[in-house]
C-alpha cells in the first residue's frame, strides 16, 4: 500500500501557527511569503495581511539586497536541501536584530520544488552576550599580554596534570617558545632536565596529601629556555578552582640582570673595600720606610763605619727602595695618590710610549698605531697616563711569548645610557679612549673580574707582583675615568681607558642629545654570545621598528637563517664567539647560500684589530662597541638602504 503525504494533526497546524519563540513561515518558489505564523508577527512586527505575497528581501538590509544575500540563500536551500545562515535583518520599524534561521527546500514526491520553510530564531541577546563575553577575553588577554609584560616576565597557568594552559606573551620572549609550542604541553619544558622528575613528583604528592613546597612560597629557581639555556627566575604560585578542578597561577621574573647588577655591586664594593685597606697599609708602610731608610742613610754617610757594613746596607736600601715602589702602586690603585693633570692630547702619549715600549719587546711582536685626527683633549696626569700604558703593554708583551701583534689606538666615543646600564662605573657623555689591543693567550672568563684585583696574577711565581693593572685601574677611576677588559682566550686582549673630554680653546663640543633615529620594518638577525648586550642590541633594534630575532652563537644563527620565513633582510652578528662557527664563518656561510644578504659586524675589539685577528675583508661593516643606539640606527638604515 502506498503511504500518501503526511498530514499534520491540528495540534500541530495550531502549535506551528502560535508558537512566539520561533517566527515559522514559508515562501514560495520564488521567495515570496506564502504563510506567517504568530512568532513571525511577533519578531518583526508585520501582520500576515501585511507580509504575504511580498519577497523576503523585506527582512534584509538594503546592503544585503544589493549584494543579492537573499537569493544566495534560496538558491543554495534549492541546491541542497537545507540551508542557514546568521545575520542582522531589519523589523517593521526598521530597527535591526540578530537571527539565526534554518531554510529548508520543501518538494513534492515527484521532487519538483513546491517552496521553503523557514525556523528563524532572534540571538540578539546571546549575540550581546557573546560579544560581551569576548570583548571581556579581550581586555583580559590585553591585560596579561601587556601590562603584566610591564611588571612581570610571565604568566603562566597550568592544570593538575602540569599541562600549561595560559602563556602570555613576556614568556615567549623569556622561554622562546611561542604560545603554540607552549600550551598544551606539560610545564616541565621549561624545566632544566635534572629537575623535571622532581616536579612531577612533587605535583602528584601535593594532589595526594595537600603537602605544600612551591605554592604559595615563592622562591627562585632555574628556568631553561628553548636553546637549553638556562637562566635564574623568581617564581610565585597560586592555587584556584576552574569548573571544579584545580588550576595553578604562575609568575615568574627574570632575575639576570637583577644577579648582574648584584655582581657588578658587590665587585664593586669589593675593590672600594681593597682599596682602602691596600691605601691604609701602604699609607703605614710608607712611614715605616721612612724610618728604614733614613736610618739607611746615616750609616751610609758614616765614613767610620766599616765596610762590609755598608754593603750590606746597601743591599737594605735596595730592598726599601722596591718596598718603596710596591707602596707608590698600592697608592695609585686606592686612588690616593697626588697626580698632576693637564690638558693632554693622548696621540702625545701614546707616541712616546711605543718609542719607550719598543725597546722591551722582542722581535717577533710588531708593534702598530692608530691614531684618529682631531682627537679631542683630557685632563690627565701624563707622566701617570704613560706608566699606565707601559704597564699595559708590558702584560700584552707577556701575554705573547712566541710572538704577535701590539696595537695602540685611540678615538673618541660617547657613553650612553644603555652603556652606562651595563657598566655603572662608567659615566655618559663624550669620552677620550686609548686601547691596547694584543693577539695573545687571552683572559679566562672566571678571571676577568679579579684582574684589577692587587697581587692577583696569573703569571708564573717571580715574574710579576700583580699589581700592574691594579694600578692602572686606580690612577684611571681617580682620573674620573673608565676601563673596560675585551678578551677571548686564545685569541688575544683588548683593554680601553676612556677619560672625559675637556673643552679646550677653539673646540667646539658636540651636542650631547641624539639625533632623529631612522629605522625601519626589515627583518634582522642579531647573534651575539653575551646575552646582556645581545638583548640591549635587540632591545634596540625593535624601538627602531625593526622585526628581530636573536641567536647566542654561529651554529644556533644559522639554523635560524635557514628555518627563517620570509628570509631575513640583515645579519648582524659578533666576530669573535665560542662554538665552531664564529661571526666570520657565519657571515661567509651566509653569503655562500642566501648571497646579496648584507652583515653587519660588532665586536668589542677596535676596527684595527680586529681587522687582523679575525681576517675580516678590507671595507667590512663594523660596530665597535661600546656603540651608541644612534651609530646603530645610521649604520643599519645605511647598509639596508644601499642593498635595497
Amino acid at each position: 500500500m502506498q503511504k500518501g503525504p503526511f498530514e499534520p494533526s491540528p495540534i500541530l497546524q495550531h502549535f506551528i501557527a502560535n508558537v512566539e519563540e520561533y517566527a515559522i513561515f514559508t515562501l514560495d518558489t520564488e521567495g515570496r511569503v506564502a504563510d506567517w505564523n504568530e512568532g513571525a508577527r511577533a519578531m518583526t512586527g508585520y501582520e500576515a495581511d501585511e507580509v504575504i505575497g511580498r519577497p523576503c528581501s523585506i527582512f534584509y538590509r538594503p546592503e544585503d539586497v544589493v549584494a543579492d544575500v537573499p537569493a544566495q540563500g534560496l538558491r543554495q536551500a534549492a541546491a541542497e536541501g537545507r540551508y542557514e545562515i546568521r545575520g542582522l535583518r531589519v523589523r517593521r520599524d526598521g530597527s535591526l536584530f540578530t537571527a539565526e534561521t534554518v531554510l529548508t527546500a520543501v518538494r513534492d514526491p515527484a521532487r519538483q520544488l513546491l517552496g521553503f520553510g523557514a525556523i528563524t530564531r532572534d540571538v540578539s541577546e546571546r549575540t550581546a552576550l557573546q560579544e560581551q563575553l569576548s570583548a571581556s577575553e579581550s581586555r583580559l588577554r590585553s591585560v596579561v599580554d601587556t601590562v603584566l609584560d610591564t611588571l612581570v616576565d610571565g604568566l603562566i597557568i597550568i592544570d593538575s596534570k602540569g599541562v600549561i594552559q595560559v602563556y602570555n606573551r613576556a614568556c615567549e620572549k623569556l622561554f622562546g617558545y611561542v604560545a603554540d609550542e607552549a600550551i598544551g604541553s606539560n610545564i616541565i619544558m621549561l624545566m632544566p632536565s635534572t629537575v623535571r622528575a622532581g616536579h612531577n613528583q612533587y605535583l602528584q604528592t601535593y594532589l595526594e596529601t595537600g603537602i605544600r613546597k612551591i605554592i604559595g612560597q615563592p622562591r627562585e629557581v632555574t628556568g631553561c629556555r628553548k636553546d637549553g639555556s638556562t637562566f635564574p627566575m623568581y617564581l610565585a604560585v597560586g592555587e584556584t578552582t576552574s569548573g571544579g578542578e584545580p588550576i595553578y597561577v604562575g609568575v615568574v621574573h627574570d632575575l639576570t640582570e637583577h644577579h648582574r647588577t648584584e655582581g657588578e655591586l658587590r665587585q664593586a664594593q669589593k675593590m672600594e673595600a681593597l682599596g682602602q685597606l691596600t691605601g691604609g697599609i701602604a699609607h703605614d708602610f710608607n712611614n715605616i720606610l721612612m724610618v728604614i731608610l733614613a736610618n739607611v742613610d746615616t750609616i751610609i754617610e758614616d765614613e767610620t763605619a766599616a765596610s762590609g757594613v755598608q754593603d750590606r746596607v746597601r743591599q737594605i736600601d735596595r730592598a726599601a727602595q722596591r718596598a718603596a715602589e710596591l707602596t707608590r702602586q698600592l697608592l695609585a690603585f686606592s686612588r690616593k695618590q697626588a697626580l698632576q693633570p693637564q690638558l693632554t692630547n693622548l696621540n702625545d702619549i701614546v707616541a712616546s710610549t711605543v718609542r719607550l715600549i719598543r725597546r722591551t719587546l722582542a722581535e717577533d711582536i710588531t708593534v702598530e698605531t692608530a691614531l684618529i685626527r682631531d682627537l679631542w683633549t683630557t685632563n690627565v696626569d701624563r707622566t701617570q697616563l704613560e706608566s699606565a700604558l707601559v704597564n699595559l703593554c708590558i702584560n700584552a708583551r707577556d701575554a705573547m711569548p712566541e710572538g704577535g701583534r701590539l696595537l695602540l689606538e685611540t678615538g673618541n666615543v660617547v657613553l650612553d645610557e644603555d652603556y652606562v646600564a651595563q657598566n655603572p662605573d662608567a659615566t655618559t657623555g663624550e669620552q677620550v679612549m686609548i686601547a691596547v689591543t694584543d693577539t695573545g693567550a687571552g683572559i679566562a672568563p672566571e678571571n676577568l673580574d679579579k684582574v684589577f684585583e692587587p697581587f692577583f696574577t696569573t703569571k708564573e711565581i717571580g715574574r710579576g707582583t700583580g699589581l700592574g693593572l691594579s694600578m692602572v685601574y686606580g690612577f684611571i677611576k681617580q682620573s674620573q675615568g673608565h676601563i673596560k677588559v675585551y678578551s677571548e682566550t686564545g685569541r688575544g686582549t683588548s683593554i680601553k681607558l676612556y677619560l672625559p673630554r675637556i673643552v679646550g680653546d677653539g673646540e667646539v663640543p658636540v651636542p650631547a642629545s641624539d639625533l632623529a633615529l631612522a629605522g625601519g620594518k626589515e627583518r634582522i638577525l642579531v647573534v651575539e654570545d653575551d646575552p646582556q648586550v645581545r638583548n640591549g642590541v635587540v632591545r634596540q633594534l625593535a624601538s627602531l621598528g625593526y622585526a628581530v630575532d636573536e641567536a647566542a652563537d654561529g651554529a644556533t644563527g644559522l639554523a635560524a637563517f635557514a628555518a627563517a620565513q620570509p628570509a631575513y633582510d640583515l645579519l648582524l652578528t659578533d666576530v669573535i664567539m665560542p662554538g665552531a662557527i664564529s661571526g666570520k664563518s657565519l657571515a661567509d656561510e651566509v653569503a655562500r647560500r642566501w648571497p646579496g644578504t648584507p652583515v653587519v659586524f660588532m665586536s668589542g675589539y677596535t676596527e684595527e684589530a680586529i681587522a687582523s685577528q679575525s681576517r675580516l675583508d678590507p671595507g667590512v661593516r663594523l660596530l665597535a662597541k661600546p656603540f651608541r643606539k644612534r651609530d646603530l640606527a645610521r649604520m643599519i638604515r645605511a647598509v639596508l638602504d644601499k642593498t635595497s
